[in-house]
């Protein structure tokens, strides 16, 4: 998939609640892009978790780590810069599974968080979503791709639904 001109976000058909979703992305020079998931359309703007797909060099959101590719988008920042050059793939991977999450970048584990309990809420409370009341509660959604007006490509998107674990 290469977004070249307007299009808007895609959203899969299907929705997942547990699942590991494996994928490979380019970037442009300075482009920006996201990977949502648990996407639930009921309150008119997404209010999910981020992985966030960007030129850490040339876009200002890479240069708070926060904000940086593979981050959970404003909340939880990867453990370090795992990116490769513009014009090369870089191979993410997403695993939700009940409330733990992780991001993957290049074969590394980069972020690893809760989607619940008192520090999500004080994380979510401090940041940009506060008024979003939903914010990360769904427990099943779309995978959706975000159209920034950037170019961004991605390639041999998989997802594999997984049992929740038990606890």
């Amino acid at each position: 998939l290469v977004r070249v001109t307007g299009g808007g976000d895609i959203l899969t058909d299907e929705q997942f609640g547990n699942f590991e979703l494996t994928f490979e992305w380019k970037v442009s020079e300075g482009a920006n892009s996201g990977v949502f998931y648990r996407v639930n359309e009921d309150h008119g703007v997404i209010q999910s978790p981020e992985y966030q797909i960007l030129h850490n060099q040339k876009h200002p959101d890479g240069r708070t780590p926060n904000t940086s590719a593979a981050s959970n988008y404003a909340l939880h920042a990867p453990k370090k810069d795992m990116t490769r050059p513009v014009g090369e793939w870089n191979v993410g991977k997403i695993v939700a599974n009940g409330n733990h999450v992780e991001h993957w970048l290049n074969g590394e584990k980069v972020v690893e968080y809760e989607l619940a309990g008192e520090q999500w809420t004080a994380l979510v409370k401090a940041s940009k979503f506060k008024d979003m009341e939903h914010y990360g509660k769904s427990k099943k959604g779309h995978i959706a791709l975000q159209d920034h007006g950037d170019r961004v490509e991605y390639r041999s998107m998989k997802i594999r639904p997984i049992r929740a674990a038990s606890k």
